[in-house]
């Protein structure tokens, strides 16, 4: 088993939710889940940021605010707290994954890709013989983005509404 699976498409096209159900139906055949979810942060109707969550732990950090914040890492109104993702990151940097494990990342983004700990975690998980889904922002313009789309292997799906369930049953069917 060594499946690596990106998952891109425009904004609410369903890529959290069907990482979600994806995290569902694979804990329920007794995988080890590894990786973060990035949940949005509201007050009442309003976003104000992401948080970054261990799927495992259910440890969660600020990831981003909106507001004035002290970091010099800025994504339009958003306020970046690197140091949040590399706290998460960290617990992966000794671990021995193992026949069963999935990581699940959501996502691979322009807030997370600030983090040079965090470029070199995907390249060093891409590079293994573990499966990995993970979603990655469609606009993103970064030379990790461009690595993972070359690398041999990588299956991609661009995700709408119409192919939700499609996409899923696919990526259930490959791991």
């Amino acid at each position: 088993m060594n499946t690596k699976i990106l998952i891109t498409g425009p904004p609410r096209c369903g890529k959290s939710t069907l990482i979600v159900k994806l995290i569902e139906y694979f804990s329920k055949r007794q995988f080890t889940i590894h990786g973060f979810l990035t949940p949005e942060v509201r007050e009442g109707s309003n976003r104000i940021g992401f948080d970054i969550e261990d799927i495992k732990s259910k440890e969660r950090e600020k990831l981003a605010r909106k507001g004035n914040y002290n970091t010099k890492y800025h994504l339009g109104s958003y306020c970046v707290f690197i140091e949040s993702i590399e706290k998460i990151i960290s617990k992966y940097e000794d671990i021995r994954f193992q026949e069963g494990d999935l990581i699940i990342i959501d996502e691979i983004g322009k807030m997370e890709l600030f983090s040079k700990k965090f470029q070199e975690f995907i390249i060093k998980i891409f590079a293994s013989n573990i499966s990995i889904i993970a979603t990655i922002g469609l606009t993103v313009k970064h030379s990790i983005k461009d690595h993972l789309l070359n690398l041999p292997g990588v299956k991609i799906f661009n995700l709408n509404i119409q192919n939700f369930h499609r996409t899923y049953q696919k990526i259930t069917s490959m791991i």
